[in-house]
């Protein structure tokens, strides 16, 4: 993925389902009702999902896809014990960390 596009990622999820003047933190997410968190993660995989799938295919784009929608409650808790963790971050560096861990082309963009 180009980095431009990575980059335009990141800021537009950064947006979804908030009107903050600042970037969003975990603390502030953690706020939101479990309706609004559902449909920050359901934009957040599926673009990012997308975002993958046009800059490197199928197989890449799959591995961002299952690793949510496979079993979207246990990672939901997973994230969400990170976003405690971590109150001044932004739910995206979360994202992103989990899923370079484990999806190898999130580790191949520069």
């Amino acid at each position: 993925m180009k980095k431009s596009s990575f980059i335009a990622f990141v800021c537009a999820t950064l947006v979804i389902g908030n009107a903050y003047a600042n970037p969003m933190k975990n603390s502030d997410f953690l706020k939101f009702t479990e309706g609004q968190r559902h449909w920050w993660y359901m934009g957040t995989f599926s673009m990012l999902g997308h975002v993958v799938l046009v800059e490197h295919g199928e197989k890449e784009a799959q591995c961002i896809w299952q690793w949510y929608f496979k079993d979207p409650d246990m990672r939901k808790k997973q994230m969400e014990e990170n976003f405690t963790r971590f109150p001044d971050h932004a739910p995206t560096s979360i994202v992103i960390a989990l899923l370079r861990r484990d999806c190898d082309v999130l580790n191949k963009m520069k």
